[in-house]
């Protein structure tokens, strides 16, 4: 199967790459990942991560398209040239927080209703030409799935993820998607209260993702805490088991 993932930016392509090579477990014949940007209107591959090629079981083309507001423009103009390359499957990852949402509800509050309002007019504005398209939304950023993951992250810096959150008088035990409004705000208090800069840099995500595990992964994925995360990867794996070393 061929999939193209288009994400919104660097953040978002490393940590879809590094899903699928832990539950590939790092197999180039299982799945093939390739990570493009695109900067002024080129795709740009870039080195890091690359695993396997298009003769994978399962290859990935993952595109950041380096812009918040440009998941959907991008897919409308590329889906006739993937399916002409023979992708199978098309899927859009962009957060919900940003100007379309704050122009439809008009209050700094999560409301679900409103986000599958969102959802529901992103959707219909993509002509998917009849190929298998699935769009999701990170409710309410990526940095939302971070929180949920943030622990193993802290603990390596030394820090207390419980004495933290009482600081910032937060509750990162259930309920994410529907209480933090801009979880990227509260992402950034934490790696303050570390003394770390969180700045969206590449350093910055690998230093992250390095402290997860596929094992980590699958307990969210599992778990109802973060059903947006849930959503994804069921689309993004196709249902799969973890491929455990």
């Amino acid at each position: 199967m061929k999939y193209a993932v288009y994400v919104e930016g660097q953040s978002e392509m490393y940590f879809v790459a590094d899903v699928l090579q832990k539950y590939s477990n790092y197999d180039p014949i299982q799945c093939g990942i390739k990570c493009i940007r695109i900067q002024s209107d080129m795709f740009k591959e870039v080195g890091h991560p690359q695993q396997g090629d298009d003769s994978s079981q399962n290859y990935y083309q993952i595109v950041n398209v380096n812009n918040d507001n440009k998941v959907i423009s991008k897919l409308n103009k590329d889906i006739p040239n993937l399916i002409h390359k023979g992708f199978d499957i098309i899927i859009g990852l962009k957060d919900v927080y940003g100007q379309a949402y704050k122009e439809l509800v008009g209050v700094r509050e999560v409301l679900l209703d409103k986000v599958e309002e969102l959802y529901q007019i992103q959707l219909d504005s993509i002509n998917a030409h009849g190929a298998d398209f699935r769009l999701h939304f990170a409710i309410m950023e990526y940095e939302t799935w971070m929180l949920a993951l943030i622990e193993k992250f802290v603990t390596s810096k030394s820090g207390n993820l419980t004495g933290l959150c009482h600081e910032l008088n937060i509750d990162l035990s259930h309920d994410i998607e529907k209480t933090i409004y801009h979880p990227y705000v509260i992402v950034r208090k934490i790696y303050e209260g570390l003394a770390l800069d969180y700045d969206k840099h590449e350093k910055d995500t690998f230093s992250f993702l390095n402290t997860l595990t596929i094992e980590d992964y699958e307990a969210l994925r599992t778990s109802n805490k973060c059903p947006s995360f849930t959503k994804f990867l069921d689309s993004l794996l196709g249902g799969a088991k973890p491929v455990l070393p």
